[in-house]
């Protein structure tokens, strides 16, 4: 009983020095406020923009664009260990930025009775699934920035420069973008 009696004490000291906060009601809106837009935009997903492939997994575009780059550096790899004499080939590519999208555009021209013309730009929107999306035309994958190459073969300058040529030659990079180590 005298532990009911505690708790009973207990919540009417909480309960009293809550209404000596001033303006409480308009802080206990605000927090309120703040709790349903977080459930709202917990669930909506808005600030998610995965893409589902057919076998039902999740491809972020941060997973599109690592396997993007995992794919070139393999097939760097794949062509620089082809060559005579470079042996056994690491590769590091870096990007600067990321998959770009390109959205189709709603184009509205409007002249004004001045004779000015102006041109308003909005992006168009599906609705998926019960979600608003904009309409992505095509993703356009970065190129590379620079790329690292180790190679066991590179202690000869010969082989180093046939892979700096191939390096150019694949992504149009300049030379001061390409390095190339010899390995073990």
């Amino acid at each position: 009983m005298s532990e009911e009696k505690e708790k009973k004490k207990l919540f009417q000291g909480f309960f009293e020095k809550l209404k000596k906060i001033k303006h409480l009601d308009i802080i206990l809106t605000i927090l309120f406020i703040a709790i349903i837009l977080l459930v709202y935009f917990s669930t909506t997903n808005l600030f998610s923009s995965n893409e589902e492939t057919n076998n039902g997994t999740t491809l972020t575009p941060t997973t599109v664009f690592e396997m993007y780059k995992e794919s070139l550096k393999a097939e760097m790899e794949e062509l620089v260990s082809a060559m005579e004499g470079a042996g056994e080939t690491h590769v590091m590519i870096y990007f600067t930025e990321g998959i770009k999208q390109e959205i189709a555009y709603n184009t509205e021209i409007r002249t004004l009775e001045t004779g000015e013309i102006i041109e308003t730009k909005s992006p168009i929107l599906v609705t998926q699934d019960g979600k608003e999306e904009v309409v992505v035309l095509q993703e356009i994958m970065p190129e590379p920035e620079s790329v690292i190459i180790v190679s066991s073969g590179a202690k000869n300058a010969n082989i180093k420069l046939e892979i700096i040529k191939l390096v150019q030659a694949m992504f149009k990079l300049s030379t001061s973008k390409i390095e190339v180590f010899a390995g073990n």
